[in-house]
């Protein structure tokens, strides 16, 4: 609204003609915050003639490309939905959003990929400016995002694009100095805009209007719970907040009872499978190996996998002295018999084998799952924190290379996924046999693991728009 009312302090033109707003469509952001901006912010868009851009991804794989939904400056209504929304990624994968290397991969994924694709689309190798509405209580993401795009710009070897904080550098508005003028401006109050099972949610709002807002739109509510049921059934610690789920926090406040209500209701109504849970969980690599062997360690010594103790370093300190008096370095020689020797092991990946072995009624693979857990003589045992029930075979024993197992009941929809490849023996199949000595599955799958296609694609992004007279519906948009 600050450029609207006066685009030249922020280095516009007079008639906006070099504003465009985009819009990247995630699919799940609140019913509330769409009606936000189709009632006040297109309006006001429409009548500035500013153009205004709806993208979304084309689908699940990268190669599916960005599917342009509306590109326009005189924008009438939100989309609320793409072809293939986060919800639906997280769901099928039977998880919640999660960190990577300090950054959020959903953002990534739904947001940050799909405007970067487009705005190579859009502007090929000429410079532009990208505005962000961090506010002055955000200049930590600020500084984090100049960073990554200077990097983006020093590969590039040219000015890729300058970022823009106006809240920040311009105008010094935190949130509470936004949502003032934005109300004098408006006449409403505006709630924060994010994905509605957004797990850094209590960063973009307090934890009481978070709750109020799901308590609001409670099927809102019980879809997330319902998200977060399916993720803790394949991994307890993978909650919401971390090992801390949304339920728990629901659950300390009688006033959120019809959420936890519907949420029951919905696990009730919803079709249920069996799942096949199997975990790998193999060593990492230690410093020194990756000192001595480089990205790729082809002959592993003891070293390569446990660190060396304080003593064993000092005892046996790897090096030797030339004759000019200068050290030289060299691989640890410590053979590792000596158990003072052998500090902790490093843990590495894990890999997961998620199979689909039943599927029916919420109530049927109650039973099913106790009833097959003693003919084969599992432990039931309950979640510490999400009390779901689980059937456990084999349980992770100390130390790495070591597995878990157990058969679960869960929302149907999680897709069968283990790790393939080229080489059979490297496979999840091959190295699940080679740590436990077991061979497959202990329940048969119903249906054949399907191996997906590429993830990834190389060179430009492909980007398309929803063609001339294509109804949303046709392909499975909601507008």
């Amino acid at each position: 609204m600050k450029f609207l009312a006066d685009p030249e302090a922020y280095g516009l033109e007079r008639d906006l003609t070099d504003l465009t707003v985009v819009h990247a469509v995630t699919g799940d952001e609140w019913s509330d915050s769409l009606s936000y901006v189709d009632r006040l912010v297109l309006p006001l868009l429409a009548a500035r003639n500013v153009r205004t851009v709806q993208i979304a991804r084309g689908g699940r794989r990268d190669a599916d490309g960005v599917l342009i939904l509306d590109d326009t400056r005189t924008p009438r209504h939100i989309w609320a939905a793409g072809p293939w929304r986060l919800s639906d990624e997280l769901r099928a994968a039977g998880t919640v959003p999660q960190m990577a290397n300090g950054r959020r991969t959903c953002s990534i994924r739904f947001k940050g990929w799909a405007l970067d694709a487009w705005a190579a689309f859009e502007f090929g190798t000429t410079p532009f400016r990208r505005v962000i509405g961090y506010h002055a209580g955000e200049r930590g993401r600020a500084e984090k995002d100049t960073a990554i795009q200077n990097q983006i710009n020093a590969v590039a070897g040219r000015i890729v694009c300058e970022p823009y904080y106006p809240l920040i550098e311009t105008d010094g508005m935190d949130r509470a100095a936004v949502e003032a003028y934005v109300h004098a401006r408006l006449g409403e109050k505006i709630r924060k805009s994010y994905c509605a099972q957004c797990p850094f949610s209590l960063t973009c709002a307090a934890r009481d209007r978070h709750e109020e807002r799901l308590r609001e739109f409670p099927e809102t509510g019980a879809a997330v719970l319902m998200m977060e049921y399916a993720s803790q059934a394949l991994n307890e610690k993978v909650a919401l907040y971390g090992e801390r789920s949304l339920y728990q926090q629901l659950a300390e406040d009688e006033r959120n009872d019809e959420v936890l209500t519907r949420f029951e209701q919905q696990l009730d109504q919803a079709p249920f499978a069996l799942y096949e849970v199997r975990r790998l969980y193999l060593p990492g690599r230690t410093k020194d190996c990756r000192t001595w062997h480089g990205k790729r360690c082809t002959e592993p010594r003891w070293w390569c996998h446990t660190n060396r103790s304080a003593e064993c370093r000092r005892e046996h300190r790897a090096g030797c002295e030339l004759a000019s008096g200068a050290r030289v370095d060299t691989a640890p020689w410590c053979d590792g018999d000596e158990e003072a020797c052998r500090d902790e092991q490093v843990k590495g990946q894990a890999w997961r084998s998620v199979r689909t072995v039943w599927e029916g009624s919420r109530n049927e693979a109650d039973l099913t799952l106790m009833r097959w857990g003693r003919e084969e003589g599992a432990q039931l045992r309950s979640g510490q924190k999400s009390m779901i029930k689980r059937a456990h075979y084999l349980d992770a024993g100390d130390g790495y290379p070591s597995a878990a197992a157990y058969l679960v009941a869960a929302p149907a929809g999680i897709e069968d996924k283990q790790r393939t490849a080229k080489n059979p023996g490297a496979g999840f199949e091959a190295k699940w046999t080679a740590v436990t000595g077991l061979v497959g599955t202990r329940w048969a799958p119903i249906r054949p693991l399907v191996v997906p296609k590429r993830e990834r694609t190389t060179g430009p992004v492909s980007v398309r728009y929803l063609q001339k007279g294509q109804c949303a519906s046709d392909v499975g948009l909601t507008a």
